[in-house]
């Protein structure tokens, strides 16, 4: 088949190339400008350049990686983050409309509101989203659904791996061995993801043409100060660099769920999804 795997720069584009480079898949490679791994320039909230590479290549299978995700950023450029999180996603779904083109898009946990008192989210329950970010990720999710392609809808939490650009497992660590103060909550509990899982439940979902919203992230549910901990006590650094603090003290810009995690029943069951556990995870990555 022929996949376009757009956003291909980032955490997941970067571990789906590394899963998938040696497939038999015929694989086209995008970002908003060429370099990096990226060796088409597709940005999909331009609607010409979206339209030019279909008419030309015919994907069979679009991942979708792309989007603005930089929550706090959401809230102060809401046109910007609204034209790339939704009208980007309209683009995708006019073009694989017109071409018979599978859609598996990702997702967030942004879109509730973290007030379940579990915190376990399954696909059935009421949205809620509180920021920008999470409204608008929302909206992409409802351009999909009503659009009547064929469509896999992946949600996730906090995803982590080696890269580039920073998250939760790399920030905390650097932070620690260069002996920099690292401000964590606790109030805020998360279900944290591994890149190389979710990047096998899009695949998976792809290949499979496997319709719906599925539920995708780690087995373990832990705030950000347990998440810290826990990598300074695998890479032996020093936990007292670690500052306990309140959502209230860090004085965000956008709202954010205090508690989310994911019933995985679906994914198991579709998609055969098998989650790593935080500490293999870092085994493997590390």
């Amino acid at each position: 088949m022929k996949i376009l795997i757009t956003g291909i720069n980032g955490l997941v584009g970067n571990s789906l190339y590394k899963l998938l480079q040696n497939s038999d898949h015929k694989l086209f490679f995008s970002s908003r400008n060429l370099g990096g791994l990226a060796n088409y320039k597709v940005d999909i909230s331009n609607k010409g350049e979206v339209n030019s590479f279909f008419a030309s290549q015919k994907p069979d299978i679009v991942i979708n990686c792309a989007a603005m995700a930089n929550v706090d950023l959401c809230e102060e450029e809401n046109e910007l983050c609204w034209k790339i999180n939704v009208g980007g996603v309209k683009n995708l779904v006019d073009a694989c409309k017109r071409h018979s083109t599978h859609l598996t898009h990702i997702s967030t946990d942004y879109i509730f509101d973290g007030k379940k008192e579990s915190g376990i989210y399954n696909e059935g329950d009421d949205p809620n989203p509180q920021g920008y970010y999470a409204k608008s990720k929302l909206e992409g999710e409802r351009v999909i659904v009503d659009s009547n392609i064929s469509y896999s809808i992946l949600r996730t939490i906090l995803v982590y791996g080696i890269h580039e650009k920073a998250n939760i497992v790399t920030f905390v660590k650097n932070s620690l061995e260069e002996n920099k103060t690292v401000n964590l909550v606790s109030d805020q509990v998360r279900m944290p993801t591994f890149a190389d899982d979710l990047s096998r439940a899009c695949i998976e979902a792809s290949e499979k043409k496997a319709k719906g919203i599925f539920h995708i992230c780690g087995p373990d549910q832990m705030s950000y100060l347990d998440i810290g901990n826990r990598i300074a006590e695998y890479f032996s650094l020093d936990k007292n660099l670690i500052n306990h603090v309140k959502t209230t003290d860090l004085n965000q810009k956008a709202k954010r769920p205090f508690k989310t995690g994911f019933d995985l029943d679906k994914a198991k069951n579709i998609l055969n999804y098998m989650p790593t556990k935080f500490k293999d995870s870092l085994d493997i990555i590390f």
